[in-house]
C-alpha cells in the first residue's frame, strides 16, 4: 500500500467502516474534552459558592444556581452524546475488525501464515486430550496386572498365571495405543514447527513429549518372575501416576502460554494495521459537518443495515388498522 494513501487498495466497504470509526473516534475525543471542561467549570463554580444566609445576597445565590444548572445541563447533553457515540462504535468495530482480518489474510502473507498456523493449536489440544485418556487407560490396566501379579507372588508362583498374562496383554494393548497417540501428539508439534519456520511465529513451538517406551516397559515386565514383576509393576505405576500424568498437565500449561503468545502476535499485527489506517482516516476522512448530523447519519445506516440483514421493513402507516 502506498505511504501517501494507505486506503487506496482497500475495498470500499472497509474504507466506509474506517470513515465511520474515524468520525466516531474524533467525536469521542471532542466530547471527552468538552466533558472535562464542564467538570472543571463545575468545580470552579462550587469552589466559589456564595455564602448562605445574610452573608451572601439572594442575587448571588440565584446566579450561582443558574450557572450550576446550566453546566449540569450541558454535562447531561454531553453524556447522552457520549453514550450514542459509544453505542455506534460498539456496532462499527466488530465489523471493521472482521473485515480487516479478512483483508490482511488476503494481502499479508505473514499474517495469513499465522492464522493458518493456529489450526495446529486445536489439533494439539485434541491430541493431548487423547494422550491423557490413554494414560488413564494404561494405568488402569497396569493396576489390573499389579493385582494379578501380587496374587502370583503370594502363591510363590515362578511364572505368571493365566489371569496375570491376560491382564498383562491388556496393559500391552493399552501401551500400544498410548505410544501411538504420543507419537501423534509430537507429529502435530513437528508439523507446526515446520509450518511457522521463517515467519514471525517461528519462535513459538508447541510442546513435545519425550518417548515413554510404554510397550517396551510391558514387554520387559512380561519376562520377569512374579516376585520381580511385582516390584517392577509397582515402579511402573508410580512412574506414571507421580511423573507422567503431572508432565501432561505441565505440557498443557506450556501450550496455553504458546497459544496465547501466538494470538498476541497476530493481534498486534492487526492492531498495527488498524491503528495506521485509523490515523490516516482521522486526518483525511473525518467529516467537517457538525457532530449531531454525522452521528445521526451513521446511526441511520446502522439501522438500515439491521433491517436489511433481518429482512425487516420499517412500519408503514395504518398497517395495524387493515
Amino acid at each position: 500500500m502506498p505511504d501517501s494513501n494507505p486506503t487506496v487498495d482497500i475495498p470500499p466497504a472497509i474504507v466506509s467502516l474506517l470513515r465511520d470509526e474515524a468520525n466516531l473516534s474524533t467525536a469521542r475525543h471532542v466530547l471527552d474534552d468538552a466533558r472535562n471542561d464542564c467538570l472543571n467549570r463545575l468545580e470552579t463554580l462550587r469552589a466559589n459558592r456564595p455564602p448562605f444566609g445574610f452573608l451572601g445576597s439572594k442575587k448571588q445565590r440565584d446566579d450561582y444556581a443558574v450557572a450550576v444548572s446550566a453546566v449540569e445541563s450541558q454535562l447531561q447533553v454531553i453524556d447522552a452524546m457520549i453514550a450514542r457515540v459509544s453505542a455506534a462504535r460498539d456496532r462499527v468495530q466488530p465489523g471493521l475488525r472482521a473485515a480487516l482480518v479478512d483483508y490482511l489474510n488476503q494481502v499479508d502473507p505473514m499474517y495469513r501464515q499465522g492464522l493458518r498456523a493456529s489450526r495446529f493449536h486445536e489439533h494439539w489440544r485434541r491430541a493431548h486430550a487423547v494422550v491423557a485418556d490413554r494414560v488413564k487407560a494404561f494405568v488402569r490396566d497396569a493396576k489390573g496386572a499389579q493385582t494379578a501379579i501380587a496374587a502370583d507372588a503370594t502363591a510363590h508362583r515362578t511364572t505368571y498365571s493365566t489371569d496375570s498374562n491376560w491382564h498383562l496383554g491388556n496393559a500391552r494393548n493399552a501401551a500400544i495405543e498410548l505410544d501411538r497417540e504420543l507419537k501423534a501428539l509430537n507429529d502435530v508439534s513437528a508439523e507446526h514447527r515446520s509450518f511457522v519456520e521463517g515467519t514471525p511465529f517461528a519462535d513459538l513451538h508447541l510442546p513435545t513429549v519425550e518417548k515413554w517406551a510404554c510397550i517396551q516397559k510391558i514387554d520387559t515386565l512380561m519376562t520377569r518372575a512374579p516376585v520381580d514383576g511385582l516390584s517392577e509393576v509397582n515402579r511402573l505405576i508410580t512412574e506414571f501416576v507421580d511423573l507422567r500424568q503431572p508432565v501432561l498437565a505441565t505440557l498443557q500449561g506450556i501450550f496455553d502460554s504458546v497459544a496465547a503468545e501466538h494470538a498476541q502476535l497476530a493481534e498486534a499485527r492487526l492492531r498495527q494495521c488498524w491503528s495506521s489506517l485509523l490515523s490516516y482516516a482521522e486526518a483525511h476522512l473525518v467529516s467537517d459537518a457538525d457532530l449531531e448530523p454525522t452521528l445521526a447519519e451513521i446511526e441511520e445506516r446502522q439501522a438500515n443495515a439491521d433491517r436489511a440483514r433481518f429482512g425487516v421493513q420499517g412500519p408503514r402507516p395504518f398497517d395495524s388498522e387493515r
